[in-house]
């Protein structure tokens, strides 16, 4: 009788392998380089939810006893929204991300505190997150709180820094988005289980259900995380002596330098993490 390959059992076998070298790349433990006392960055890949362009997140991990987080809202600084290598160069910052959701006026969708200042009074009804920066015990700190449990008062807002938006997954491990077919670049900002404050950005396209699902499961060890903007608006600059990196909210492969920076968005609200 002659000896038969068995073809059907073998693919199923390569598909498992195949399988498992995908999910093994999105979950390996990222390498973090030092950029500054109390900074970090690294990346982490999604290929197993990435939906369009390249897998890749950026991450810079801070510690924030060490190093300074700030809001900047254009009202207070510039004659109209900056691009985001503008605001890193107007700010001197190590890191400068966008901050969350805003109107076609530019005004910001939610309670925002710059540096102490009121820019906008009306919390957000819907969205129950809230990036703060500030003191806390007499020493530097920023967390990311959930607003279902640990409201900021508008009248009295404890925190130098307040940026409102909505939670991705919380401390119990619930995810607090919808499962849609929505994609696009996301900016996700997280706290681990050392207190780190950790800012993503994504290089491709994922749609918020998954992003929460693999930050929730990746080696980052996240407690829990918040979304701000996402799109055009997810950006990321990093410039810390030699090392840059740079990220314009949408991918294209066969895009020139010149390209990305004219299609640069405006960015009424952002983030920054050690400024000069």
């Amino acid at each position: 009788m002659p000896w038969r390959v068995p073809i059907g059992r073998i693919a199923a076998l390569l598909a498992v392998v195949v399988a498992g070298i995908v999910l093994a790349r999105g979950t390996r433990e990222p390498r973090f380089r030092g950029l500054a006392r109390g900074v970090e960055f690294a990346s982490l890949r999604g290929d197993r939810y990435c939906r369009q362009g390249s897998p890749e997140i950026a991450v810079v991990r801070l510690d924030p006893s060490q190093v300074g987080v700030h809001v900047h809202h254009y009202s207070l600084e510039a004659p109209r929204p900056l691009d985001i290598l503008e605001w890193q160069r107007r700010t001197g910052a190590l890191t400068v991300v966008n901050a969350g959701q805003y109107y076609p006026d530019w005004s910001y969708m939610g309670f925002l505190v710059c540096g102490g200042r009121l820019v906008s009074s009306r919390p957000h009804p819907t969205f129950k997150a809230a990036l703060v920066a500030g003191t806390e015990h007499g020493r530097r700190a920023a967390r990311v709180l959930d607003l279902a449990r640990d409201p900021v008062d508008p009248e009295r807002p404890a925190w130098r820094d307040v940026a409102q938006s909505f939670m991705l997954f919380d401390e119990r491990g619930t995810v607090r988005v919808k499962k849609t077919s929505q994609i696009a670049a996301r900016t996700i900002v997280g706290e681990d289980h050392e207190h780190r404050l950790v800012v993503m950005t994504t290089e491709g396209s994922y749609t918020l259900y998954d992003l929460a699902v693999l930050l929730k499961g990746s080696p980052l060890h996240l407690t829990h995380a918040m979304s701000m903007d996402g799109g055009g608006e997810a950006q990321m600059c990093v410039r810390a002596g030699a090392f840059h990196y740079a990220s314009f909210g949408h991918w294209e492969p066969d895009a020139s330098n010149q390209s990305l920076r004219a299609d640069l968005v405006p960015l009424p609200a952002v983030v920054t993490v050690g400024e000069e």
